[in-house]
């Protein structure tokens, strides 16, 4: 599952920015997978099928914390409930009334999909944030014939269209490696700047060495009446 392995490299990448800035906090592990059961509900209450990727995702790991710019994948009991869906709709609906008020000073990506959508409530989000600031949302209309939806991502009033789960995995992970090559090499660069301390060198004795022999030596013979 290639899915799969892109959560794990974008956890990997999370762990070596923690190393590098501790103040950015650790990342949370994810839960236990959520029961089949539960998924099911999810579906029904929905009223439509789990892109395939998200629904195995969820039997191993019921949502994922912050995956992305703060917002994290939600699990089934937030799905189920529909709260955060209503945020994100809400959400998705100002920015759709922002984007048309200032449609000529926007690029063409938001404009194409409010051409296309212009009933955000069709979206179905998945993942926000805690200031409702960043959004993934399904498009149910933009099914692949593997079953998986097209994406919407909102985040900083900016609009992306993505194929599918993969393709927005795949942008989290070049972007946490190229923050972490930015750091690599402003941390590298910071090291050539620090001025490196001189060796410190023990300052010579003025005593002098004096050569001790190894054979004592012969003492003078005292001399006697008996010698003159």
């Amino acid at each position: 599952m290639e899915w799969l392995e892109s959560m794990h490299r974008i956890r990997a990448l999370k762990l070596e920015l923690a190393r590098m800035d501790p103040r950015r906090g650790m990342p949370i592990a994810p839960p236990a997978g959520a029961s089949e059961a539960a998924i099911a509900g999810v579906e029904r209450r929905l009223g439509m099928p789990l892109p395939p990727s998200y629904r195995e995702l969820l039997s191993r790991h019921d949502g994922w914390p912050q995956l992305f710019a703060g917002a994290s994948l939600l699990g089934v009991r937030a799905l189920a409930r529909g709260s955060y869906m209503d945020v994100g709709r809400m959400v998705l609906e100002h920015c759709e009334g922002e984007d048309a008020r200032g449609a000529d000073e926007r690029d063409a990506a938001p404009r194409t999909v409010r051409r296309r959508y212009g009933a955000r409530s069709a979206l179905v989000p998945f993942g926000i944030d805690a200031a409702a600031e960043t959004v993934f949302a399904w498009d149910p209309e933009a099914r692949a014939p593997d079953g998986e939806l097209e994406i919407i991502l909102w985040t900083n009033d900016l609009g992306l269209r993505l194929s599918g789960f993969a393709e927005l995995l795949d942008m989290v992970k070049e972007m946490l490696a190229a923050e972490l090559d930015d750091r690599r090499k402003r941390a590298a660069a910071q090291l050539e700047l620090t001025p490196r301390p001189h060796a410190v060198v023990a300052p010579r004795s003025r005593a002098r060495a004096v050569a001790v022999p190894l054979t004592p030596l012969p003492r003078a013979f005292a001399r006697s009446a008996l010698t003159g």
